[in-house]
């Protein structure tokens, strides 16, 4: 880190799309003068008055560009990342490609339910990026929006995976009375167990005099 001579410090690090460090960046800000600098191992810092600033970086390698307003109201040090996007062009070329996700019947097959929770946090966090940082390849979020739902519809924690194998061995139908019985758990959170099945859509709950049905879906 640089001592701030004029007030304020700005500095960050340069990460393309998929979040690596990207070396020979060209950075600007439109300081008075103008400060420009060549990053060769992705990192930045400039030394500026208070005030509202426009950084920009480009790499002419990755056909990457990207611009993003700071305000440093106040003395110290701003800490500022900036990530890449790829270029219209090459926005362009991923949407006319296919894009490959897994098949939901892929990611059963070879992932264990203990690893359900990670591959949903994993589908989130990739729609999340590509949604946050450009929302130009609309197609390209639709498609991971689209599969994290479905993910999100299946995949299910150890426990409520208990509770699907016993209604199987059921015959598929029972009751919320002989789950609580069977399951160490209060009554309570058996509830709340049921109700996030069948939010899932892997059960159907059937309101019975003072109980419920449980029903596989």
């Amino acid at each position: 880190m640089l001592p701030s001579v004029l007030g304020v410090t700005i500095h960050g690090t340069v990460y393309d799309i998929g979040l690596d460090r990207l070396p020979n960046t060209i950075v600007v800000i439109n300081s008075t003068p103008e400060q420009q600098m060549v990053s060769k191992n992705g990192t930045f810092s400039f030394s500026v008055p208070p005030g509202l600033y426009e950084l920009k970086a480009w790499n002419d390698k990755s056909e990457s560009v990207v611009a993003e307003n700071i305000t440093a109201s106040s003395e110290g040090d701003y800490v500022f990342d900036l990530i890449l996007l790829p270029s219209l062009e090459t926005e362009e070329a991923l949407l006319e490609e296919e894009f490959d996700v897994p098949g939901l019947e892929e990611v059963i097959e070879e992932k264990p339910p203990t690893q359900w929770a990670l591959w949903l946090v994993v589908f989130i966090v990739l729609g999340w990026l590509v949604y946050k940082m450009s929302k130009k390849p609309k197609r390209i979020v639709e498609k991971v929006i689209e599969k994290v739902k479905e993910v999100s519809r299946v995949a299910v924690s150890d426990d409520l995976h208990k509770i699907l194998d016993f209604i199987d061995n059921e015959g598929g139908r029972t009751t919320q009375k002989d789950i609580r019985r069977q399951f160490p758990y209060s009554e309570a959170k058996i509830s709340l167990m049921i109700d996030e099945l069948e939010t899932k859509g892997l059960i159907k709950k059937i309101k019975k005099g003072r109980g419920n049905v449980i029903l596989k879906a």
